[in-house]
């Protein structure tokens, strides 16, 4: 006959490993890695001067990258004009083609948190799906790159944030 002093550790210990179990299981089940915390900028693209709704919207935006539109062996960095260049999904991508063509000769404008950050003169259509973003203006170059992190860090949390909304 077991010890029925014994009963109630049997149980607590039974419980924690149901618990430490479970735990395990909810966080190894974790969702791809997303975290909601860390989109911190919603990139938006507008047509300048028209109605206030996007064109283009982050859940469109695949991905992000920093480039320079001057020479970037230029040892003054105050010279450098950086930018960013945004690549969009395949529907987005064919949306972009429309819109340029029908839009020749005004600019398209990158917003983030509610502030035009970036511009595009649209002087063709775009058929590649990437459009180029001029910074609106000129910061030092550390500054330019802790932005371009946080937007590539949350464009890449919104692509897993559609990848959890799909499954």
């Amino acid at each position: 006959m077991p010890n029925s002093n014994n009963t109630p550790a049997i149980l607590h210990k039974s419980f924690l490993f149901l618990a430490s179990s479970l735990l395990f299981v909810l966080l190894s089940c974790s969702r791809n890695g997303y975290d909601q915390t860390k989109i911190t900028h919603r990139p938006r693209i507008y047509i300048e001067g028209a109605a206030p709704v996007p064109i283009i919207d982050e859940y469109d935006i695949s991905s992000v990258q920093l480039g320079s539109f001057t020479d970037i062996f230029s040892a003054d960095k105050k010279g450098r004009v950086y930018g960013v260049w945004v690549g969009l999904d395949r529907r987005a991508a064919m949306s972009l083609q429309k819109e340029t063509s029908k839009h020749i000769g005004r600019n398209f404008n990158l917003v983030v948190k509610g502030k035009v950050i970036g511009f595009h003169p649209v002087e063709s259509t775009i058929t590649s799906g990437f459009i180029p973003f001029i910074f609106t203006s000129r910061k030092p170059e550390e500054e330019t790159i802790d932005f371009y992190k946080k937007l590539e860090n949350s464009v890449r949390h919104i692509q897993l944030e559609i990848q959890n909304m799909r499954n």
